[in-house]
């Protein structure tokens, strides 16, 4: 008898302690939780302030590299008296992997989608300057193979530097607005 009234004042004394324990636990948990929570919060809040920006700043960059490589841009920028069409050639080439080189890195600032149609816009011009190069004679002069770039674009109705940058436009404002 003895000892059950030994067990049973020890029960006594555990449970409350137990019950308190466990009530300090799940209180002292939700607390360092709501606290967590809260700094990852404010984390995001400051990466986004930092971020945004910068995002900002890379449709810019992207809209301006678009504008540069626009061929009709391109040629008034690059075409000279007593130039080629195979000079020529090579400074569009040479202008345009440039240009993207220099702004590659915004890509971490732009959608997967806005990157894939840069890079698309890019190697279609590539490929339009080759085209109308192979039209021409090499030794032809460089106004030749501006009007044959021109004459491209008109004919195809469509400069793809102005998609793009079309895109990159409504998809600014899907994100800012």
């Amino acid at each position: 008898m003895e000892w059950m009234n030994f067990v049973l004042e020890i029960f006594k004394l555990t449970l409350p302690a137990l019950a308190v324990f466990l009530v300090t636990y799940y209180v002292l948990k939700q607390f360092f939780d709501n606290e967590y929570q809260k700094r990852l919060v404010d984390q995001k809040k400051e990466s986004v302030g930092l971020i945004t920006p910068a995002k900002m700043q890379a449709y810019e960059r992207m809209i301006l590299y678009l504008e540069r490589i626009n061929p009709s841009v391109l040629l008034v920028r690059l075409t000279t008296a007593n130039q080629t069409a195979a000079q020529l050639k090579t400074e569009l080439l040479h202008a345009i992997n440039d240009e993207f080189n220099h702004n590659i890195a915004q890509q971490l600032y732009l959608s997967p989608q806005a990157w894939k149609l840069i890079r698309i816009v890019k190697e279609q011009l590539l490929q339009i300057v080759h085209q109308c190069y192979h039209d021409i004679d090499a030794d032809a002069p460089a106004v030749d193979l501006s009007r044959a770039i021109l004459d491209n674009m008109i004919r195809n109705e469509e400069v793809p530097t102005d998609k793009a940058i079309d895109f990159l436009k409504k998809e600014f404002k899907l994100i800012f607005d």
